[in-house]
Formats: structure tokens, sequence, C-alpha cells
């Protein structure tokens, strides 16, 4: 039923062929319905009964979405249809005149508000002019838009491949249900004069209107927006595991090259002003945290570590003996029992000593395995949380 009086509107705004319509006919009509008309009161013969009002939503653009803010920022319009009874009219009268474009200053109008509007809160469109148009059945055609900025609760856990989900909320103020009653035209959004958006890509776009609780009712638009992740995977997910790779690598290098810690160091530094490049692109929130910054934060870590290790591993590589603790002289052992040790005396096992430069072999293949261990058990799990 909403959608034959959605496509009667618009096939009434077209004049029919062949008919003799003049100015003369339209300043008639016009005359005739608004000389005792008043658009301070809701155009209902039966008061207590409340007022139908059918809604539709038009997107035309996706400006912004700013994660840390919550807000959406789009462009659109609505839609607006009721039935007036104080304005029908016998087309035959008026030279067969269907329908009648005046200001919206003319006739009673629905003021429809965002309920979650980040900005000021006043109805949708009143800041513009736009034009209302009446049919000869008294159904009358308000089609309001703006700029929109609504406050959307954000998920960037699975950031650069996450979906947000946003609920546009739409009542008529001052009202309940007693006075009045919003129907939703269609089940979804309208994309007809859509310009697509660069970062996101609209997923779902339901329309419904419900009945609250509360005793109104509400219009409510669902957006699913995905990111598009292309930009953020080249500049930012594939550098942080080419870095994260490369990090280790220092201990394979020959302590003798004099050049240890000065390329684990570049290799920490080039990693902390990565991360402070690319800070401005990753979302800041910290409910829920984003799982990338984390991934980052941990080879930040293991980056430091790296350094410490290497400075460790060098110290021993110069020093003839070495003393481990028992826990240590247990693996050392096995590693080295078929190398230069110091002869082991069987009285005095703790006093049993290391050549430290296979010790610092030992540490160097242990710390890299390790590392990477940590690393790519890292990366598995973030690459399995962004597929949950």
């Amino acid at each position: 039923m909403n959608r034959f009086i959605y496509c009667l509107m618009v096939f009434l705004q077209f004049p029919l062929p062949g008919l003799g319509q003049t100015l003369e006919n339209v300043t008639k009509l016009y005359d005739d319905l608004f000389s005792s008309y008043r658009n301070n009161i809701i155009p209902l013969n039966n008061q207590s009964e409340p007022i139908e009002i059918s809604l539709a939503f038009f997107l035309l653009s996706i400006n912004s979405f700013r994660e840390v803010e919550e807000t959406l920022v789009l462009t659109g319009g609505l839609s607006v249809i009721w039935k007036d009874a104080s304005l029908s009219w016998n087309p035959v009268d008026y030279g067969n005149k269907n329908s009648l474009e005046v200001d919206s200053t003319d006739v009673w109008l629905p003021w429809i508000y965002l309920l979650n509007n980040a900005k000021e809160f006043e109805p949708v469109g009143f800041d513009s002019a736009f034009r209302v148009n009446i049919n000869s059945s008294g159904f009358v055609q308000y089609s309001p838009g703006s700029i929109l900025e609504a406050k959307c609760q954000t998920d960037i856990s699975k950031f650069p491949l996450d979906t947000q989900s946003c609920l546009l909320d739409f009542l008529a103020w001052g009202g309940g249900a007693t006075t009045y009653k919003l129907i939703s035209f269609f089940d979804e959004v309208n994309l007809d004069y859509y310009t697509k958006d660069s970062n996101w890509e609209v997923v779902t776009r339901d329309t419904y209107a419900k009945l609250e609780p509360e005793g109104y009712y509400k219009f409510r638009m669902s957006l699913s927006l995905k990111r598009k992740p292309v930009y953020f995977i080249v500049m930012i997910v594939l550098p942080t595991m080419l870095l994260s790779l490369l990090n280790p690598l220092v201990f394979l290098l020959p302590i003798e090259s004099g050049e240890r810690i000065s390329l684990s160091m570049t290799v920490l530094l080039s990693y902390a002003i990565f991360l402070t490049l690319v800070s401005a692109s990753i979302p800041a929130s910290s409910n829920p945290m984003c799982f990338l910054l984390i991934v980052m934060i941990i080879i930040m870590l293991i980056s430091g570590l790296t350094v410490v290790a290497v400075i460790i591993t060098t110290k021993l590589y110069y020093q003839e003996e070495y003393f481990p603790g028992r826990i240590v002289k247990f693996f050392l052992y096995r590693k080295t029992r078929n190398q230069d040790v110091t002869p082991f005396d069987c009285e005095k096992k703790e006093q049993q000593s290391f050549n430290g430069k296979n010790v610092s072999n030992f540490l160097d293949r242990l710390f890299l395995i390790s590392s990477y261990v940590i690393i790519v058990i890292t990366l598995v799990v973030y690459f399995l949380y962004l597929n949950t």
C-alpha cells in the first residue's frame, strides 16, 4: 500500500498530455486551498487518531566516518508523505490539474528529528527551503535533505578489515504514538542518487519503523559499512610484517663484523619512526583496542629485546670462560659437550666453565628461533582473528 501511494505521488507530478492547464487555474486552485488553511494544526478530521506519516531515506554520499569520535557524516534526504484532509480537490474544476507545488511554509509539516544527532538538535532540512508537492487526493510529499552527523558505536578491533554498523533513528518529536504513526515506505535505503565512496562500501541498508515501549514510533535506518583495506594493507600491514621478519636476522650477522648492535638499533629506530608515521592512520580507541596496534607493540617489544640480546651475546663472545647457572649449564653442556669446553671436574660440577664463543653462538640460535616463533605465532593469531 505504501509503495502504491509513493508511485501515485510520482505519477501525478507529471502533467497529462492534451489537458489545458492555465496560470489562472493554478492561481484559483491555490487561493481556494489556502484561503482558510491553518498550517499550525494537524490536518486530521478525526483528531483522536494519529496521523500516518510514511518515510523513505535517500542516501546521496558518505562524507566521512570518524572512528575516534564515533561519528558518521553523510548526505541524505527524507521523503515524507502524509494525507492532508484540507488539501484535496476535484481536478476537473481546475483544468484537470492533478498536483500543485507550493512552498513548505504554506502547509503543515511534521518535524522529523535525527535522534542520535552529533550536532545541533533540529529537524532534518530545517535550515533550507524545500518545496512541497500536493496531489488532488490530499497526499502531501515533503523531501527535506541535509548533511547528517550521527553517533555510532564503532568496533575497530579488526582494522583494516573491519565492518562498521550504524543506526540512524528518526522520530516526530513532540508527539507519541497517539499523535504520529511512522511507516516505512521501503525495506531498504534508496541508492538511486548515491555517489560511491573510495573508503567505504555499503553492505546492508535496512529501514523499518517500530513502536517503542516508551510509546512513540521510530523510523530506523541500519547501515553496515565495510572498509576498503587495500591502502592500509600496502602502507601498514605489509611493512609491519617485513620489519618484524627482518629484525631477528641480526643474530645471523657475524659478531666480528662489528655491525650487530648498529644494525639492531637501526631496525629499532626505523620501526619506531614507521610507527609514528602510521599512527595517524590507525584509529585510536581503547574499547575495543585495534588488534593491529597490539601486534605492532609486540613487534616493537621484540625489537627492543633484540638490542639487549645482541649486547649480551657480543659481551659473551669475547669472554674466554663463562660460568653459567645450573639450568643454563644443562643446556650448554648438551650443545657443547663435543666442542671446546674446559675439562669437567666430577667433584666440582658447579665450577665447570664454557668457552664464551660457544655460549654466544648457542644464544644466537636460541634468540633467533625464539624471536621467529613469537612473531609467527603473533601474526597467525592476528590473521585468524580477522577471519572470525
